[in-house]
């Protein structure tokens, strides 16, 4: 349909006589054909498919008549045609004519700015019931009376109005009225448009004025001349949109199309917008809070999509990793980033079971925390958290000094102070994974428990100083007595254990706890001070003697104190 309003009016007016049987056919001022109905093709089938926009009236004439006159009459189409154009371009008063068994009645309406509107109503030539007599009822034939062609612009949805030269009103349709709050046609009849607007708002009674002011404004600013269309607003938050349309003869037509549906869209996708606005500017300051913040962390952090592209890697997580960023930048996958890390070396120091855990997709399927050793020697923590709908999150924290720290508290917890051998707690609980070892075959062990001679009036007679140096030179005596995978401990004061691991029989134990008495045994010097100690050990065997911690040191000490017992400087075995 044409963007013309006119020509929208002329297409909507056509529409509604359908409806009433009445066909209907536009012409320019030039007798062109510009619209028509569908009830046009039931009066006159022999247009149907020949009807075209930009046809003159003429060429209608003569397709008619072609089909229409016998042999003899044919000679004299165009004298008839002729005549129909003048009749057409003269005529404003209706006249019938018969056609295909119907009295059809057509009446020419000229139409400022446009041209003109013919229309036609049909009604049966015979009586009904009467034989071959045509059915007036059947689609296509007018039952009702002639009607007044203001009575057609009654009918069309939009408001009209014509004024003259001088800008008043000379006549109204019913819509209008309804727009602009009319009871009666005439009361409208020799006004402006700008009285008709100031009526309207003044029947609606006090209210908000604020929008009749600025429409009057928009009014007196497009009233002065027939130019483009313009909208003004109605009480009761109403909205109407005219379109002007100026004759040659000074003729002013004016459509009102009521547009408050379309305003209230418009309003609301106003606000839709002005909300998209604000949650456009609450995300993009949100984005650049999250930029920053992700930027000053000191955690690295990447985000993985369901589809396993790294889409987001902020500055400190290339830095513990040493990526590069032109890599970063082009968005690689995982899998690549993966490959490129395992390629330099990065996961070389990682445990097998986390390498098998990378392979697969990247181990971004599950919720994991690991701590993974660097080729630098640095520790990072990753944590992966997989997203609601596919992909993670993994973050990587430096946690080198936190290990370090940590090592230094296991340490000092676990280790004597003077001597730095495992202390008594330590030393039991390392006591007590053997004892779960040595359900193996061949994981057999030994306990020495060791007590120095002669130690209290060497620490009584020299110093606490002393005594304490001299128990640093015991702990250094068992430590190169032992070997590599055995463990040393100070239970505390002079006591000192060893745990002999792999060993079966009682004579590897008896050897070794020989040693450590000639080994203790031997005078040493300490701040010029020659001295010299004694040791008694006794030995324990597991499985055979016990297979628990507690009761393992207790029998050792035992038979530490048979030793003793038996002359000092010597070992027994537990049992013997």
């Amino acid at each position: 349909m044409s963007d013309d309003p006119i020509l929208r009016l002329i297409h909507s007016l056509g529409d509604t006589l359908d409806g009433l049987d009445v066909a209907l056919c536009a012409f320019d001022d030039d007798d062109c054909t510009i619209a028509w109905n569908r009830t046009f093709f039931k009066f006159f089938p022999e247009h149907e498919g020949h009807v075209y926009a930009g046809e003159p009236y003429h060429a209608n004439l003569r397709r008619f008549y072609a089909g229409r006159l016998d042999a003899q009459e044919l000679p004299n189409i165009d004298r008839y045609i002729a005549a129909g154009v003048d009749r057409h371009r003269a005529q404003t008063r209706p006249y019938s004519f018969e056609h295909r068994g119907l009295r059809v009645h057509v009446a020419s309406l000229p139409i400022a700015g446009v041209g003109r509107v013919r229309v036609w109503r049909a009604q049966a030539l015979h009586k009904p019931g009467v034989a071959d007599a045509p059915n007036i009822h059947e689609p296509g034939y007018r039952r009702s009376p002639v009607i007044e062609s203001t009575e057609l612009f009654d009918r069309i949805p939009d408001g009209l109005m014509i004024c003259g030269e001088d800008q008043r009103i000379q006549w109204v349709n019913e819509p209008f009225m309804q727009i602009y709050s009319f009871t009666d046609r005439a009361a409208a009849t020799g006004l402006t448009f700008d009285e008709v607007y100031r009526n309207a708002w003044a029947a609606d009674g006090p209210g908000d004025m604020a929008p009749f002011y600025d429409g009057l404004s928009i009014l007196q600013e497009n009233m002065r001349f027939a130019g483009a269309p313009f909208e003004v607003p109605l009480p009761r938050d109403r909205w109407s949109r005219v379109i002007a349309k100026q004759g040659a003869d000074g003729t002013v037509f004016y459509a009102h199309v009521d547009i408050t549906d379309f305003k209230r869209q418009q309003h609301l996708l106003a606000q839709a917008e002005r909300s998209a606005r604000d949650s456009e500017a609450q995300l993009r300051e949100k984005s650049i809070l999250l930029e920053a913040t992700l930027e000053s962390m000191d955690q690295g952090v990447a985000k993985i999509s369901a589809t396993g592209i790294v889409e987001l890697c902020n500055r400190r997580a290339l830095e513990l990793l040493e990526l590069p960023e032109e890599l970063m930048a082009s968005k690689p996958s995982l899998m690549h980033v993966l490959a490129y890390l395992r390629a330099r070396g990065e996961f070389d120091l990682a445990s097998q079971e986390i390498q098998d855990m990378l392979i697969p997709d990247g181990g971004i399927d599950q919720l994991h925390v690991y701590d993974r050793p660097r080729p630098d020697g640095r520790i990072l923590e990753v944590q992966t958290v997989p997203i609601k709908g596919g992909g993670a999150l993994r973050t990587f924290t430096d946690v080198t000094q936190r290990k370090e720290a940590e090592l230094r508290i296991r340490h000092v917890a676990e280790h004597d102070g003077l001597t730095a051998l495992l202390n008594r707690s330590a030393f039991l609980h390392t006591l007590q994974a053997a004892v779960a070892d040595a359900r193996r075959p061949g994981r057999g062990f030994a306990v020495l428990y060791v007590d120095l001679d002669g130690f209290k009036p060497i620490n009584d007679r020299f110093g606490h100083a002393v005594g304490d140096q001299l128990l640093t030179w015991v702990a250094q005596q068992l430590t190169q007595a032992a070997r590599g995978d055995d463990v040393v401990a100070r239970l505390g004061g002079d006591e000192f254990a060893l745990l002999q691991r792999g060993v079966t029989d009682r004579d590897s134990a008896y050897r070794l706890a020989e040693r450590l008495v000639q080994a203790i045994g031997q005078p040493t010097e300490i701040e010029s001070h020659f001295i010299q100690i004694g040791a008694s050990v006794g030995i324990v065997m597991a499985p055979a003697d016990a297979v628990d911690a507690e009761e393992l040191l207790r029998k050792a000490d035992s038979a530490m104190y048979l030793a003793k017992a038996s002359g000092r400087g010597c070992a027994r075995i537990y049992g013997m």
